[in-house]
C-alpha cells in the first residue's frame, strides 16, 4: 500500500479533484433523494408545494444528467491516473536492468503492471465516494431524521470490518497468484524455447504434461481468490439489507404508529438508506480489487526495488583495441536439462556493417546464437567481446508482443517522442493509411480490448519500434515469417534504408530476404559449417578499398 500510495502523492492533482468531484457528487445525491420523496409527498398525499410539479420533475431530471456526468468524470480521473501510473511503472522496468530471467521480467511488465490499475481506475475513486456520500446524508439525516442517522452511523462499521477481513486474505493469495504466474511464465517459455530439442529426445509429452498440472494450479489459485470475493459479496449484501431494513422499520413505526414523522421525512429516510448502504459495499467490493492490486504490486515493486544487477554490465567483456565489432571466442551454450550443446565452440568476428544471414535447418543454434551476441543469454563456455560498453542493440521477433496500451506508446515503449518522428517510422512500415483511419489515430488503444491488428500489422508495429531506437546492431529473427509479399517488401525497404550501414544479423529461410546480405553464416548442430562473403557491388566499399 505504501508503494501505490507513493503514486498517489506523485500525482496528486488527481485525488484532489476526485474529492472535489465526489463532494460535489454526494450533494447532487442528497438533492436527488430528496427530490424523489418530494415528488412522491405531492403525488400520494397530495400536499402543497411552492413548486408546481413539473418544475420539480424538471429539476430531478437535471439533477439525475448531473450526477451520471459526475460519476463519469469520477471515473475518467481514476482511468487517467491508472494509464499514468502504468506508463510509469512500465518505464521504470524497461529502464531496469534486472537479474531476473526474461519470460518473468516480461509476466511484470505486462500482467502484473496490468493488475496494479484496478487501484487507481476503481479502488480510488470508490473511496472518495464512499468518504464523501455517507458524510453528507448522514449531515442531512441529523437535520431530517436524527434516528435515521443514528442507525447509520452504528450499523455502517460493520460493513467496513468484514471486507478488511476478506480483503486482506484477498492481497495474500493474490500475491501468491502473481509470484505463481511470473515462475510459470518464465518456465513455459523454457519449454518453448527448447521445444525442438525436447521433440528431439522424445520429452514432449512430458513437457506437456509439466505445463499442463502448472497451468492447472494457477487455474485452482484464481478461482481461490473468486471464491473470496463471493463470500465477501454475500456478507456485504446481508449487513447492507440488514442496515436498511432497520431504517426502513424505524421509519415505518415513526409513520405508522407512533406520527412522530411525516411522509416525506420516511420516505427521505427510506430513499437515501440504500445509498447510504450501497456506497459503502461498493467499496469493499472495490476493496476487495484494490487488495488484488495491492498482491501484484509487490510482486512488481520486489523487481523494481531490487538491486540493479550491476554484474551483468561487467560481465560484458569490453576491448576497444579489437578491430570487429563483436567477437566471439570458443562460445559454447547448453539448455538446462539439454543432453548436447544448442551452440558449439563457436568463434566468429562481426565487423560493423556486416549484413549477416544465418542459415540452417530447424535446431542449427541460429536463434540460440543471437541471444548470446544479444546478452539475453550467458554463455557456458567462451567469452562474447564488443568493441566498445554501450553497444546498442535491438530484435525484431517472430512473434512481436503488443502492451495493452494506445499506438503511440507501443511504439516508443512508453518514451516522449515528438508526433514527427513517430510518424516518419510509421510511414516507413507503410502504416500510415491505417493509423490515420483509425478516430484517434496514435492515441488509440491497440491489445486486448483495442482495436484489432493483424498479425502482418503487428510485426510492423514492431519493426516501427526497432527503426526508431535506432541500435547500432540488430537482429531479424525470421522477419518475413508468415507475411504476405507486399509486407515482406515493406519489411526489406525499411532494413535498406535505416540499417544501410549498421550490422544487421538475419535469421531466414526465404531467399529473398538471405539474398539481401553481404555474408551467409551457416550452421549446423550449434556449429559453424561455412562462413561466405558475398561479394555485392556498391555495399562496404569502404571495407573493399581497404
Amino acid at each position: 500500500m505504501k508503494n501505490l500510495s507513493r503514486y498517489i502523492r506523485k500525482y496528486i492533482s488527481y485525488p484532489i479533484l476526485m474529492a472535489i468531484v465526489c463532494a460535489l457528487l454526494a450533494i447532487i445525491v442528497v438533492v436527488q433523494n430528496i427530490t424523489i420523496a418530494k415528488v412522491l409527498d405531492i403525488m400520494l398525499t397530495k400536499a402543497h408545494s411552492i413548486l408546481t410539479l413539473p418544475v420539480i420533475l424538471g429539476i430531478l431530471l437535471g439533477v439525475l444528467i448531473l450526477r451520471a456526468l459526475l460519476n463519469m468524470t469520477n471515473q475518467l480521473l481514476g482511468t487517467q491516473l491508472a494509464y499514468k501510473v502504468k506508463t510509469h511503472l512500465r518505464e521504470r522496468a524497461i529502464a531496469k536492468n534486472s537479474h531476473q530471467p526474461i519470460g518473468e521480467q516480461m509476466s511484470v511488465i505486462t500482467e502484473s503492471i496490468d493488475g496494479i490499475a484496478p487501484f487507481y481506475q476503481d479502488y480510488l475513486p470508490q473511496v472518495f465516494k464512499a468518504v464523501m456520500i455517507p458524510i453528507f446524508i448522514i449531515l442531512a439525516m441529523c437535520f431530517i431524521h436524527l434516528n435515521t442517522a443514528l442507525i447509520m452511523m452504528v450499523t455502517a462499521p460493520f460493513i467496513p470490518v468484514f471486507y478488511i477481513l476478506f480483503g486482506l486474505k484477498t492481497r495474500d493469495e493474490s500475491k501468491d497468484q502473481m509470484t505463481y504466474l511470473t515462475q510459470f511464465s518464465q518456465r513455459f517459455l523454457n519449454i518453448a524455447q527448447g521445444l525442438i530439442t525436447l521433440k528431439l529426445f522424445n520429452r514432449s509429452k512430458q513437457a506437456e504434461t509439466t505445463i499442463y498440472n502448472e497451468s492447472t494450479r494457477f487455474r485452482d489459485k484464481t478461482m481461490k481468490i473468486l471464491r473470496s470475493a463471493f463470500m465477501s459479496g454475500l456478507m456485504l449484501e446481508f449487513i447492507s439489507l440488514l442496515g436498511i431494513g432497520l431504517v426502513a422499520l424505524e421509519a415505518g413505526l415513526g409513520l405508522v404508529l407512533f406520527h412522530n414523522v411525516n411522509f416525506q421525512t420516511a420516505a427521505i429516510a427510506i430513499i437515501l438508506a440504500p445509498e447510504f448502504y450501497n456506497s459503502i459495499k461498493d467499496l469493499g467490493q472495490a476493496f476487495h480489487t484494490g487488495k488484488q492490486s495491492e498482491g501484484a504490486a509487490d510482486v512488481v515493486f520486489d523487481m523494481l526495488d531490487a538491486e540493479t544487477d550491476t554484474a551483468r554490465p561487467t560481465d560484458i567483456a569490453v576491448n576497444p583495441a579489437q578491430s570487429a565489432q563483436i567477437r566471439l571466442d570458443h562460445v559454447s551454450y547448453q539448455y538446462p536439462h539439454a543432453e548436447r550443446l544448442a551452440v558449439n565452440d563457436v568463434s566468429l568476428d562481426i565487423r560493423q556493417g556486416d549484413h549477416i544471414a544465418l542459415v540452417g535447418p530447424s535446431g542449427a543454434g541460429k536463434t540460440t546464437l543471437s541471444q548470446l551476441i544479444l546478452q539475453m543469454r550467458e554463455p557456458s563456455q567462451g567469452t562474447v567481446f564488443f568493441n566498445k560498453k554501450n553497444l546498442k542493440l535491438g530484435i525484431l521477433s517472430q512473434q512481436p508482443y503488443i502492451f495493452n496500451a494506445s499506438i503511440r506508446d507501443n511504439v516508443t515503449m512508453f518514451q516522449e517522442v515528438p508526433d514527427a518522428d513517430i510518424m516518419k517510422v510509421i510511414a516507413a512500415v507503410g502504416l500510415t493509411d491505417k493509423i490515420n483511419a483509425l478516430p484517434q489515430g496514435l492515441e488509440t488503444a491497440i491489445g486486448e480490448g483495442g482495436e484489432m491488428l493483424s498479425g502482418g500489422q503487428m510485426r510492423r508495429i514492431e519493426l516501427s519500434r526497432v527503426l526508431l531506437d535506432r541500435p547500432e546492431v540488430v537482429v531479424f529473427d525470421e522477419p518475413a515469417t508468415g507475411l504476405d509479399v507486399w509486407t515482406e517488401r515493406v519489411i526489406q525497404t525499411a532494413l535498406k534504408d535505416y540499417f544501410g550501414e549498421r550490422t544487421v544479423i538475419m535469421i531466414a529461410h526465404r531467399q529473398s530476404t538471405i539474398r539481401s546480405a553481404d555474408r551467409r553464416i551457416y550452421m549446423e548442430q550449434g556449429r559453424i559449417t561455412a562462413d561466405d562473403q558475398v561479394i555485392s557491388i556498391g555495399m562496404h566499399k569502404g571495407r573493399e578499398k581497404e
